[in-house]
């Protein structure tokens, strides 16, 4: 659509949100980011957001899925379909004797914990990428809002 044809009024709403959208630009901050960690463990077999839960996971040692879920904020199909993933790969494993009724904690298996560990080399790769594109202001206004918002 031609921006001319539009009423001033529009063109200056158009304006706000070009200028002020915040959905707009994180999403781009996230996108780049997420394509930078994920060519960096591409080489492992593994995905940014693997990588994230296979920490998320050996941080809590055994977690059930809606514990995992909360501590990420994902929805429960994008958990589900990453954590159907990882067990397939045999990254991680359900905790059976720590089973209550249809909840079925889950741990990193040895391989996950080496994988994890194995990707430190990658990791660090993607975090000197990061900074170059954020810069330490970037990068620290970014780790602060996310300290705030995990500790509400």
């Amino acid at each position: 659509m031609n921006t001319r044809t539009l009423s001033p009024e529009r063109q200056a709403l158009l304006r706000e949100v070009e200028d002020t959208c915040m959905i707009a630009r994180t999403r781009l901050i996230s996108r780049v980011i997420t394509n930078i960690f994920d060519e960096e463990l591409r080489p492992l077999g593994l995905q940014s957001s693997q990588h994230t839960l296979l920490g998320s996971i050996m941080r809590m040692g055994s977690a059930t899925r809606a514990e995992i879920g909360r501590a990420n904020h994902l929805d429960r199909s994008t958990l589900t379909r990453n954590l159907q993933v990882m067990m397939d790969a045999g990254w991680i494993e359900e905790v059976a004797d720590q089973a209550h009724g249809r909840q079925r904690p889950l741990r990193l298996s040895r391989a996950g914990e080496d994988l994890l560990f194995a990707s430190t080399a990658a990791w660090r790769a993607g975090q000197a990428r990061a900074a170059k594109v954020l810069g330490q202001p970037g990068m620290s206004a970014i780790k602060q809002v996310a300290d705030d918002i995990l500790r509400t």
